[in-house]
Formats: structure tokens, sequence, C-alpha cells
């Protein structure tokens, strides 16, 4: 039994058997379902389910400036799709140990063709802070020295990172960034990036490095 609907306006959707009609962003795509799994998961199975829910852990805190700022949709593949494929390929599957060893510097949060990032500096000198600097490359271009700077954090071993917007503009070339006390004593990876006042564009994010908060 099955039930498959047709629309002029949206389109056929439903199924029929094991065979899902479904209508995407204008493309009807026929696919078949995953057939239940009867057995126990495998330890590599279970190794690449866990993959996947750290990649998606991780992509949660910034999955709304993904949408709009991951690079452009191509085909069916939507900005949030490549931003998942990414950091999906930089966790890192060892079947041998069944360990998951994240690359970070492989990250990015962003994709665009805005002026790049260059930072220059990663500290923390400070308690309860850690500290970016960066080349103001904007050339004396008005609009470049006011687009605004974007921040990705991850303290290791959390469930995910944290993702400040707007947090400065490029021209300041500096930032102090205070933590919770909760990441006091963690190692941190920082990512940064650059987006247009007017919110159309941003640059791809630049891996800034790690650091060790005091």
């Amino acid at each position: 039994m099955g039930k498959l609907n047709d629309s002029l306006l949206s389109g056929s959707s439903g199924r029929t058997g094991r065979l899902v009609v479904a209508n995407v962003s204008g493309t009807e795509i026929l696919r078949a379902r995953p057939r239940k799994r009867t057995g126990q998961a495998t330890p590599k199975q279970l190794l690449v389910q866990t993959r996947m829910t750290q990649a998606y852990n991780f992509l949660s805190a910034y999955k709304a400036f993904a949408k709009d700022y991951f690079g452009k949709r191509l085909g069916m593949r939507s900005r949030f799709n490549q931003a998942m494929t990414n950091v999906l390929d930089a966790y890192k599957l060892d079947f041998l140990t069944l360990t998951i060893v994240p690359a970070y510097s492989e990250i990015e949060f962003a994709q665009g063709s805005l002026l790049a990032a260059n930072p220059t500096a990663l500290t923390a000198t400070v308690a309860g802070s850690f500290t970016i600097d960066w080349f103001n490359n904007a050339a004396g271009n008005p609009e470049r020295e006011i687009d605004e700077l974007q921040v990705l954090y991850y303290g290791v071993d959390e469930k995910k990172p944290l993702f400040l917007e707007n947090a400065g503009l490029r021209a300041d070339g500096t930032i102090d960034i205070p933590v919770a006390p909760t990441l006091q004593g963690k190692t941190l990876h920082v990512w940064m990036a650059f987006r247009s006042t007017v919110l159309m564009e941003a640059s791809t994010s630049a891996y800034v490095g790690m650091v060790l908060l005091i």
C-alpha cells in the first residue's frame, strides 16, 4: 500500500512500498527508503553514527549562519548540506583504533568571496578571555573597513562551539572576547570571518589557531 500526491503547484510527493517521491526545491527525487536494521550495529557502524552526531552538534552552533553564508547552492546540495560535508570530512575516522580525530584547521563556518580575514595572533594573557589580532587589509576602502567580525570558538571536549555574530569591525584589528568560567583552563580552537554590513556577502572563514585559557 502507498500514496502518491500529484499537484501542479508543488509537484509530486508521497511513497509506495520502499519508493519515496519528494519535491526538493522544485526538483522531484525518487529514492528507496533504507531497510530497517534487524541486527546489532557493528563497531564501525557505531563509529560512523557517532561522527554524524558529533558533526551535527558542532554545526548546530552556526547552522542558521551557514544556511545563508556557506558558498552557493550546487544543484541539489544546499549550503547547509555543504557545511555538514565540510565538518564530516574534518572528523577523520580511524577504523583501526575506532576513534574520531578532528582536523579543526579544515573546518570552515563560512565560504564566500568577500575580502578574506587575515588573523595574525591568538593569545590568552588575561584570565577569562582570549584575544584575536588580524591584519586590516581593507586598504582604506570604507565599505571593507566596516565589515563585521564573526567568531566561532570551541572548547575541547565541549558538545558544541559558541558563535559570536557582529563582534567587531575589520578596521578594529583586534578584539578581546570574554568566555564562561566553565571554559577556563581549557584549550580553545578559534575561527573568524567577515560579513558585509548589507548582509549579502561573507568571506571564507579562517582558522585562527588554538590557545590555552588561563
